[in-house]
């Protein structure tokens, strides 16, 4: 990590990257947070962070956030737990990343663009059919979202986590995998170790245009993060069934 970095976190106000921000400035890395309303950012950020105006389904308000960027970091979507309308998952989930590396494209932004989904987006089961009916076909179009980013032209890292939980990290051990997982509470994750993989990819060059999952395993932690990455490799090139 070096502060002459600076790492635009989308989707920095709540859950996983609210604690991808913070981490990355405990580590001394200058944060920048996209914020809809930054009177609450604020309040949930703190006075430490800089706070920048945008929404990501608005391409114009995305280009000042993006000047000076070294990386982004996209964990922005619909909340979860909440269902949505496909309408409002297509203007966030895809329509979002579109945006954004639309603008990223337009600035000139030659950093990594890191992005949070899901396991199983390119599994089906009926647990997948549910969570698709519930949430507005969240999965089709994270599946579509990632085929955007590899065709972008953009070095990118795509991280798939399992079902979230709102637990302590570091209490189990960490799998990262690049066999597509099916959507089961079988894999789960708590937030914080996501994030703390995240941090951990950030510059790792095993990372660079590949496409993992992350879940627990069984026991206490073993392997450091980095070692974890070591194993990855870069994704097939377009067009080909991953």
């Amino acid at each position: 990590m070096s502060a002459n970095q600076l790492v635009l976190v989308i989707g920095g106000t709540r859950g996983t990257g609210l604690l991808i921000a913070h981490s990355l400035q405990r580590q001394g890395v200058p944060v920048r947070v996209l914020a809809r309303n930054p009177q609450n950012a604020r309040t949930r950020l703190g006075p430490s962070f800089e706070l920048i105006t945008g929404d990501i389904t608005q391409q114009d308000t995305l280009l000042r956030a993006l000047e000076s960027a070294t990386h982004v970091v996209f964990t922005a979507g619909w909340r979860s737990g909440r269902p949505a309308m496909e309408k409002h998952i297509r203007e966030t989930e895809y329509g979002g990343v579109v945006n954004t590396l639309a603008a990223a494209q337009r600035v000139g932004f030659g950093g990594r663009f890191l992005y949070m989904t899901a396991s199983s987006v390119t599994s089906r089961s009926w647990a997948t059919v549910l969570l698709n009916l519930y949430k507005g076909n969240t999965l089709v179009w994270r599946e579509r979202a990632e085929h955007e980013i590899r065709a972008s032209g953009l070095e990118y890292t795509i991280i798939r986590a399992g079902i979230l939980l709102n637990r302590p990290g570091g209490q189990r051990a960490v799998v990262v995998t690049q066999r597509p997982l099916p959507l089961s509470i079988r894999y789960r994750i708590a937030r914080a170790d996501v994030a703390d993989v995240f941090v951990a990819a950030l510059n790792h060059p095993r990372a660079v245009r590949s496409t993992f999952e992350v879940v627990w395993g069984d026991g206490p932690p073993r392997d450091s993060l980095p070692t974890l990455l070591d194993q990855l490799k870069p994704d097939a090139p377009l067009g080909a069934i991953r």
